[in-house]
């Protein structure tokens, strides 16, 4: 009969006496205590000419304890020494002989009847079950986080183990919440490149990742993106560099009806809740200027309606101030309004009789239709005319506007109260049109979008993100109604400039409304196939929320308390010997934790070539002092 050992007898038997180290010797809980022989306590042992390192206290040491056919893997946790009193008189003459070392261990999990590890407690050991050392296969197969026929990503090795590779299955990585989590300069950068670098270069990818999957990178700082050549995350990707100030940038594509909502104007206006947003939703609502509109006839009526009006008023208030700032704001709009051979400053307001007028050489002439063609038509001072085309967003504005002038005049609202909102509309929406494409199509461009933010102001640059991250996802919502096989990756670097719970220079209906937005995608996003990843330096700064509802999590150096305490809330399954790690972790190390591995391992990531690094590295002061 065929032997089922792995070894011949022989082997077999030299195997177990070097790879059994020690019995179980107590039993207390989920602890167990393993008495060490004395003859394996050297760092290193060999086997068939290879050199095995032996068990110590590690970020990567395990043992398995046989019960019966069992095979019950354990972390080592601890280890201490005790004096062997039962031989102190005997003449050794090796002192170390006098001294029994032991290891506390805790149970972490089994091989199921396929060899593959399960994380957890099935069966604990008895007290004189003997302890052994993982074979290289064993170990391999406890740190193997995808299967040989699942697509995976390679990110690096162990940290105590190097020569142990560590690749991760896309499914269970990707098909989740991902938060990366580092002080300045551990490497966290680096990681979030280097998983989607690998991803984006698979070579099993096929036309169906392109039609399938989006991916949105939210950059705050510029660094997913160079000019010329740019292999960052990859070359088949579409960047767009929004600006607000300095020569213009590309455009978002955005739609046209996210832009419109109640909600999301009355945040980005500051409109006050009693007064400014009930006036918003009244304009909105005018839905007459959006049918049977050719050339803007609506709109062109609509301003000659009202400086009639104007011009008739018998109201101070109404006056020459009043008329010049109605010009003005539909004039910025792209409308013409005063005729190109007049001048606007010569009409004026007679007080007394409260009525415009003009002088035209000895003559005055007062407003009334019986002078009507003085002041309207191809000879008088207005002749009012639409722009041959007019930006969506103007058009929404105009809305505002016109709601706005026909609600003051006929003494609906306050001006005091609605005024000040009309300043922030003419800056914001200037702001906002010079970064999105409303109503343009995304199918133009690559599946991978990386949106640079490095120029665009601190008034709009929270807005941003908020806009295209709710809109993409309202049109996911919509699209897997029609067709599940799909999936939306949100990606945001320096996530606490839109995630923070702390800020305190915006007002608490904003601060509330974007974190609503992104607790609800991180919530419910991934019944819809919306994945979130997020990097972060702050981790306490973010919502503690979104915080705990990540799949997986890639731990880097942190140092604050806050953060740290911020991170043992979330990852509750970090042992005590990883937690207090952290904050010694080297460049480019970190824990992984979560639905991506069953349980919490220490790696070290790969640093990606520079050409495809993104740039967040630290100036160099020693070279740049130096330089000529």
């Amino acid at each position: 009969m065929e032997s089922k050992n792995k070894y011949p007898l022989d082997d077999q038997i030299t195997y177990d006496s070097v790879f059994t180290i020690g019995n179980v010797e107590g039993v207390k809980g989920k602890e167990i205590v393993v008495r060490v022989k004395k003859d394996k306590n050297l760092p290193h042992l060999f086997f068939h000419g290879r050199t095995i390192k032996n068990v110590s206290v590690g970020l990567s040491n395990y043992v398995k304890i046989m019960k019966g056919f069992t095979e019950i893997i354990c972390k080592v946790e601890g280890e201490y020494l005790e004096e062997d009193r039962s031989n102190a008189r005997k003449p050794y003459t090796n002192e170390r002989a006098k001294i029994n070392r032991f290891l506390n261990v805790s149970v972490f999990g089994f091989y199921d009847h396929d060899q593959k590890f399960q994380h957890g407690i099935k069966e604990m050991p008895l007290v004189g079950s003997e302890c052994r050392l993982l074979s290289r296969e064993e170990f391999e197969t406890l740190h193997r986080l995808a299967n040989a026929n699942e697509l995976s990503v390679r990110l690096g090795s162990l940290v105590d183990e190097e020569a142990q590779s560590i690749s991760i299955s896309v499914k269970n990585l990707f098909a989740g919440h991902i938060g990366i989590f580092g002080n300045t300069g551990s490497g966290k950068s680096n990681t979030l490149a280097k998983m989607y670098s690998e991803l984006f270069h698979l070579s099993k990818l096929n036309g169906a990742f392109k039609r399938k999957s989006k991916f949105i990178f939210i950059d705050f700082n510029g660094e997913y993106s160079r000019d010329g050549a740019d292999q960052i995350l990859t070359e088949d990707k579409a960047v767009f560099r929004l600006q607000t100030r300095g020569a213009s940038g590309s455009k978002y594509p955005i739609s046209k009806d996210e832009v419109e909502k109640l909600e999301l104007l009355s945040i980005l206006l500051d409109a006050t809740e009693k007064t400014q947003q009930p006036f918003l939703q009244r304009a909105l609502e005018r839905l007459w200027f959006d049918t049977d509109n050719d050339y803007f006839v609506k709109e062109v009526e609509s301003i000659t309606r009202k400086i009639r009006e104007i011009l008739l008023n018998k109201e101070s208030r109404f006056g020459v101030s009043f008329l010049n700032k109605f010009v003005k704001d539909f004039s910025q709009l792209g409308f013409t309004i005063v005729n190109t051979s007049k001048n606007l400053d010569d009409i004026k307001y007679h007080s007394n009789n409260h009525s415009f007028y003009f002088v035209d050489g000895t003559d005055t002439t007062l407003y009334s239709d019986r002078d009507i063609e003085k002041f309207f038509g191809e000879e008088g001072y207005f002749d009012i005319s639409a722009p041959s085309n007019m930006a969506v967003l103007r058009r929404i504005q105009f809305k505002i506007f016109d709601n706005y002038y026909f609600e003051l005049m006929n003494g609906y609202v306050n001006e005091e109260h609605i005024g000040p909102l009309m300043g922030r509309v003419k800056k914001r929406f200037n702001m906002l049109d010079k970064v999105f494409e409303i109503d343009g199509h995304t199918a133009d461009h690559a599946n991978i979008h990386v949106v640079d933010l490095k120029n665009v102001n601190l008034e709009i640059k929270k807005v941003i993100p908020l806009l295209i991250c709710k809109t993409r996802y309202d049109e996911q919502k919509e699209r897997r109604n029609e067709d599940q096989e799909n999936s939306l990756h949100i990606i945001i670097d320096e996530a606490h400039n839109i995630l923070s719970e702390n800020s305190t220079r915006e007002a608490e209906s904003w601060k509330d409304y974007r974190l609503e937005t992104f607790e609800e995608i991180i919530k419910e996003g991934r019944k819809f196939g919306v994945f979130l990843t997020i990097a972060s330096q702050r981790p306490s700064d973010i919502s503690p929320t979104i915080i705990s509802q990540l799949h997986n999590y890639f731990i880097h150096r942190l140092m604050n308390e806050n953060d740290l305490k911020a991170i043992n809330r979330a990852v509750s399954y970090l042992d005590k010997l990883s937690f207090d790690s952290i904050s010694n972790l080297s460049i480019g190390c970190c824990f992984i934790a979560g639905q991506m591995t069953q349980f919490p391992l220490s790696i070290k990531v790969e640093l990606l070539e520079r050409i495809r690094r993104p740039q967040s590295e630290t100036v160099n002061l020693d070279t740049l002092w130096r330089m000529e």
